[in-house]
């Protein structure tokens, strides 16, 4: 199966089938496996991509991307499929994805989060976070539980009518509310606005918004300053004490020639990077000018700015997102990680004077009245749903319509969307070529007499990111350093020097940035390049045999005839 769409919502079975599909009409490059299960008992994939015939995926540096671990957000998905897709149909035709193929692996989830996706999807609909795993309330706390009402398989917005609201028609377009003017306390036509839903123990007076039973948010449970509930809600009861996140974190320290994370989320068109909860300052020096640089790429390829969470998208100032699992990617294992929000439809409308998070909170009126003329030009306006009237089981007569949040803000719409994704498939790739990649420079022999021979590998670093990939994983002692083994047939003897050699870390080309760079950068010393030394006994003929592997950096042979 290789003619696929990406223009939709994949349900779980058909995610299912597309990926075994292209795993059948590519098994040279690509292999299927269930990493885990989740809560509710599904399989969570796991696509491992490379060319085989260069050599196995895990003596290759990796990247990898983990998707739709929030339950709505289902482009995510959609984006992953397409990563996979791209790499397997390019390989051969398209020269960045041979090139990556051959010397490196992708490994990608495409779906952590199954149950969550079903129940979105389902018919109703019941959005939610994360997980389905009912915590921490066993039972339904009073008020308003957000719910499709009417049957249409939209949860959309209910408008009330309400001399005490909050809200007014706005005189240019019947659709849109704006809030009252401070001053505005006199008689008028005002409205109150809830979620779609029905009321849990109404007492038929107040309308508090219930709680939601299934509030687990996965990507608060990873590791990584890890806090409970009390201080980040959603964390769960310990970290990675949910399947979902426990196979991710598994999956990932089983496999340590990762060298890059990327997590695929939506929505606000923008790639993060951490910290959440450190300026720029807390990192490396030499790991931020990396992020830097990487990110520079990231904006060259899609579009997309790439910025630091801390700086630039937290949802209040005083206050910062913990066990996430990027953060836990680069600051437990010395992994560049991301995080990609894909799509924005307030970018897609036109408005480009805006910071992501704060937007939401305060803009002007005119965002919002592009932002309907985009949904009746653009999207035929499917985006919007005009009001229309709907007798509530307990509030009597209302109004139900909105944004379609759900299929036009947290996700792409289907006309969209396959452009909206196919740049980052591209971006993975470069990021991936900039992983570092050991090679063989020299392996040769001198005659010393009487059947001695002195032999000397000169080992290099080829790629752009040194051996270890960051500062950090040194100071997490999370890598080792690249090692040389000679390997001697019967008859041959070792004489002088360790059969495997410790060669340090080697640079790689991430330290050159300006020829004027006085302090750092500007000299292109040998620190990308090592040397092993033996003394062997063995006669003219044999032939011996190294290995050279690094975690990260990959494994490379030669062999070598004495003359």
């Amino acid at each position: 199966m290789t003619d696929l769409t990406f223009d939709h919502l994949y349900p779980y079975a058909e995610l299912t089938d597309a990926i075994h599909g292209l795993a059948a009409a590519h098994p040279d490059l690509l292999e299927v496996v269930t990493a885990g299960q989740s809560h509710e008992g599904r399989d969570i994939w796991l696509a491992t991509i490379t060319n085989r015939a260069t050599g196995p995926h895990d003596e290759k540096p990796a990247l990898f991307v983990e998707a739709n671990i929030h339950a709505t957000e289902i482009t995510a998905s959609t984006a992953a499929l397409h990563l996979i897709h791209h790499l397997v149909t390019g390989f051969g035709t398209d020269d960045a994805v041979t090139r990556a193929l051959d010397t490196r692996c992708f490994y990608v989830i495409p779906r952590l989060n199954p149950d969550g996706v079903e129940m979105a999807l389902a018919d109703p609909p019941k959005f939610l976070r994360s997980s389905t795993r009912i915590y921490p309330r066993p039972d339904q706390q009073p008020g308003l539980v957000e719910q499709d009402i009417d049957g249409d398989g939209r949860v959309l917005t209910m408008r009330v009518a309400d001399a005490n609201g909050a809200w007014k028609i706005h005189p240019d377009d019947a659709r849109l509310l704006v809030p009252r003017a401070l001053d505005e306390d006199g008689p008028g036509e005002y409205y109150r606005l809830l979620p779609e839903g029905t009321i849990h123990e109404y007492d038929g007076v107040l309308v508090p918004i219930a709680p939601e039973q299934r509030s687990l948010d996965l990507n608060r449970n990873f590791p990584q300053e890890w806090l409970p509930e009390g201080s980040q809600q959603g964390a769960g009861p310990f970290p990675t004490s949910e399947p979902e996140v426990r196979t991710l974190v598994e999956t990932v320290v089983a496999r340590p020639n990762i060298c890059a994370y990327i997590a695929y989320h939506t929505f606000s068109g923008v790639i993060l990077r951490p910290y959440g909860g450190y300026p720029d300052d807390h990192y490396p020096t030499a790991d931020l000018r990396s992020y830097q640089a990487l990110g520079k790429r990231a904006t060259e390829i899609t579009g997309y700015q790439a910025v630091s969470v801390f700086h630039d998208f937290k949802y209040d100032p005083k206050t910062s997102i913990t066990g996430a699992s990027d953060e836990w990617a680069y600051d437990h294992l010395g992994i560049f990680s991301w995080t990609t929000e894909f799509w924005s439809p307030i970018t897609a409308a036109g408005i480009t004077d805006f910071k992501y998070i704060d937007w939401f909170d305060e803009h002007p009126v005119e965002d919002d009245l592009r932002l309907l003329r985009w949904n009746d030009e653009t999207l035929d306006g499917a985006g919007f749903v005009d009001w229309y009237p709907f007798d509530h089981p307990q509030l009597g007569r209302v109004e139900i319509g909105g944004w379609d949040f759900f299929r036009t803000w947290t996700n792409a719409p289907p006309s969209l969307m396959a452009a909206e994704v196919a740049p980052h498939s591209e971006w993975a790739v470069a990021h991936q070529l900039a992983s570092p990649l050991l090679a063989v420079r020299a392996f040769t022999a001198d005659p010393l007499g009487n059947g001695l021979w002195r032999l000397r590998l000169v080992v290099e670093n080829t790629g752009w990111l040194p051996t270890n990939v960051s500062a950090k994983a040194l100071e997490r002692k999370a890598v080792r350093p690249v090692e040389a083994e000679i390997e001697l047939p019967d008859g041959a003897s070792l004489v002088l020097g360790d059969p495997r050699q410790e060669l340090g870390q080697l640079a790689g080309h991430a330290r050159a940035r300006q020829m004027l760079a006085m302090f750092d950068g500007g000299f292109d010393s040998t620190e990308d390049r090592a040397k092993a030394e033996w003394v062997v006994h063995a006669a003219a003929g044999t032939t011996i045999t190294v290995t050279v592997r690094h975690s990260r950096a990959g494994t490379t042979r030669a062999t070598l005839t004495l003359p």
